[in-house]
């Protein structure tokens, strides 16, 4: 971990294309100052935390719900091939 020193104002560059500026510091708060691209996400880190086990959370029910949905779809499969084999037993019979 890289620890730096700033004073009110000074900028800390990160890569080409993010600065990050010291605004303020008041009675232990520091206020900073962030310039990134649209593409990058900023977030402060608890706001993160929270977006990140939604996304974990959303991706089980996804999986289940696929889960779920592929189970049913392979429980109609066979009904259908037992359907479709009734019918053709149905219709050689007749041809007899």
């Amino acid at each position: 971990m890289l620890v730096l020193s700033r004073k009110v104002g000074e900028v800390v560059t990160i890569g080409n294309s993010i600065e990050i500026t010291v605004i303020s510091y008041d009675r232990g708060v520091i206020r900073l100052g962030i310039n990134a691209p649209k593409s990058i996400a900023v977030h402060r880190k608890e706001v993160y935390d929270k977006i990140a086990e939604t996304n974990k959370e959303s991706s089980s029910v996804e999986f289940d719900m696929l889960k779920n949905l592929l189970k049913n779809t392979e429980i109609s499969s066979v009904g259908l091939e037992k359907n479709k084999l009734e019918h053709l037993a149905i219709h050689n019979t007749k041809k007899d």
